[in-house]
């Protein structure tokens, strides 16, 4: 049984659709992110699990329970908001202890549970200090304290560190992960970032302007992205795209991208499967553009350098070749490192071809 079922979830506000028929299961003890930019719906899909915001339809199940309909205290979930909001008139002990206070929990329950969070947040140090004594990391993790101290079903995280320093970022990402390891707890994580998505999860869900646009794998979605939104969201740099014409030559099926011709037998596994447009759009990951100042049999492709950025652990270029932009990740140590006249080459993925018409990939 799921831990979370939600089924053809809908939300409006006004003519504003926040959630258009949301779709999804959690299982007990995953780590399931929800990804996408601002105001793709991923609050209002939160609120509407833990019953702060009403569904215009569809259903919200908790371990086999239906709740669409109940009261937030009623469905045993806890949801951590990106604004921290400790009480700022509490020590660090008694906003961890709240939620268990409120539930009626022993005192002498209560102490040992808050004292095991402190130890286990590196906290507690500050447990007997007032809020506005903590530096952000310490606010964020006795914000965390309070939010599991309580088991719930259901632990909602909606974007908790948004307004840290990117070194306390990455520190806390490790955390929350360890938490999980540690408590085994269902977890849903809201973000908009990318790299918190990819590197936390066990499974991501990409919600687009209220609608789910795929839901997998870290692997699944970077390497077989549903269309081109989730392609050009997930990576960094994102997905090229180029505009592509299937070619014939002596018998061997390619594509031709601005005026370049390039092989791509692939071509006829899809046909078999779908009628092919004559306008294709093939998107590239831009690691797997290999880049050099010579023609090699693995760069067969002359272009021009653009625009070079140095990023320290890489470089990003932009290659112009007839009307056509591609983006290149290559090493810090790559001979190229300005502007300049360049040979290109990659392997074209028939999975990456995309109907530019509705936005999709063939598959």
């Amino acid at each position: 049984m799921s831990q979370l079922s939600v089924k053809s979830l809908n939300v409006s506000y006004d003519d504003l659709r926040a959630l258009v028929d949301a779709e999804f299961d959690v299982e007990e003890g995953e780590f399931f992110c929800i990804v996408g930019p601002t105001n793709a719906g991923k609050s209002t899909l939160l609120k509407t699990i833990a019953g702060l915001a009403h569904p215009d339809s569809g259903t919200v199940n908790l371990k086999g329970r239906d709740v669409t309909r109940s009261q937030p205290k009623d469905r045993n979930v806890s949801l951590l908001f990106q604004n921290i909001a400790l009480f700022p008139n509490l020590t660090g002990f008694q906003n961890i202890a709240f939620p268990l206070r409120t539930a009626g929990v022993a005192e002498s329950e209560v102490t040992s549970r808050v004292k095991e969070l402190g130890d286990m947040l590196k906290v507690g140090h500050v447990l007997d200090r007032l809020p506005k004594t903590f530096s952000g990391g310490e606010q964020q993790r006795v914000a965390i304290g309070r939010a599991i101290a309580k088991q719930a079903d259901l632990l909602m995280l909606d974007e908790p560190l948004t307004n840290l320093d990117a070194r306390i970022r990455t520190t806390l990402r490790i955390e929350f992960k360890e938490i999980h390891r540690l408590l085994g707890q269902t977890v849903i994580y809201v973000t908009h970032d990318q790299v918190e998505a990819m590197s936390m999860s066990d499974r991501i869900a990409v919600l687009h302007e209220g609608r789910l646009q795929q839901i997998g794998t870290p692997d699944e979605i970077y390497n077989r992205p549903a269309n081109r939104f989730v392609a050009e969201f997930i990576g960094q740099p994102p997905m090229s795209f180029l505009n592509a014409e299937i070619s014939q030559v002596n018998g061997t099926m390619g594509i031709e991208i601005g005026g370049v011709r390039i092989p791509m037998p692939g071509i006829g596994q899809i046909q078999g499967n779908a009628t092919l447009p004559d306008k294709l759009a093939l998107g590239v990951r831009p690691e797997a553009v290999r880049v050099t100042p010579t023609q090699s049999p693995e760069t067969p492709h002359q272009a021009e350098i653009i625009w070079v950025e140095h990023l320290g652990s890489m470089s990003v270029l932009d290659l112009r070749f007839g009307h056509e932009t591609l983006r290149a990740k290559v090493s810090p140590n790559n001979p190229i490192s300005t502007e300049q006249t360049a040979w290109f080459g990659f392997e074209p993925r028939s999975d990456h071809l995309l109907n530019p018409e509705t936005n999709m990939f063939f598959r």
